[in-house]
């Protein structure tokens, strides 16, 4: 289980401060880095209550979803990815993508995320949020250019299928944009 690693990444992708989660939730900023450092978890009523906050199942919540190394696993090399919609740059060696979200049927399915293992600071990887998409197939096109383009050499990427949402962040409604 990987829980505070997701509350982390989901909580950076909603733009919500520890404060304005804490708030929400009825706790200490400091009990939500206790959370995202996996020093202590939620019990079910505050997991519920995240669950509802980021419109993710509890499976989704408490699940592994584990980073993909866009290489080997000692190398020093990285690639930057650049997101336009998001106006977001940054270099990873290894990406991730969210499990599904469980919005309407206009808000994005998937967030990708973006990690540089070998910049770990005493609070673990920097996880940037590179950008929302709309369904499985998008994100998966994305992963396999972004990793093809790593392999070929490239020193930089620029995000193609992702999708410009419009946020509505006190009631977490995101919306795609058309």
């Amino acid at each position: 289980m990987n829980i505070g690693q997701n509350i982390l990444n989901l909580r950076k992708s909603a733009k919500l401060s520890q404060e304005q989660l804490a708030e929400k939730i009825g706790v200490t900023r400091q009990t939500i880095s206790n959370w995202e450092l996996e020093e202590s978890s939620p019990d079910l009523k505050q997991a519920k209550a995240l669950s509802k906050i980021f419109n993710v199942s509890l499976d989704d919540l408490t699940g592994d979803s584990s980073f993909e190394y866009l290489g080997e696993t000692d190398s020093d090399r990285k690639i930057t990815i650049i997101s336009p919609i998001e106006n977001v740059i940054a270099t990873c060696n290894k990406i991730q993508s969210s499990n599904k979200y469980k919005g309407g049927k206009n808000s994005p399915q998937y967030a990708l995320f973006g990690s540089d293992e070998s910049n770990n600071s005493i609070y673990g990887a920097n996880n940037t949020f590179l950008g929302w998409y709309e369904d499985k197939e998008q994100i998966s096109k994305e992963i396999m250019e972004i990793k093809e383009a790593f392999l070929s050499g490239h020193s930089s990427y620029e995000l193609k299928y992702n999708v410009e949402v419009e946020k509505k962040l006190m009631g977490m409604k995101l919306v795609i944009k058309k």
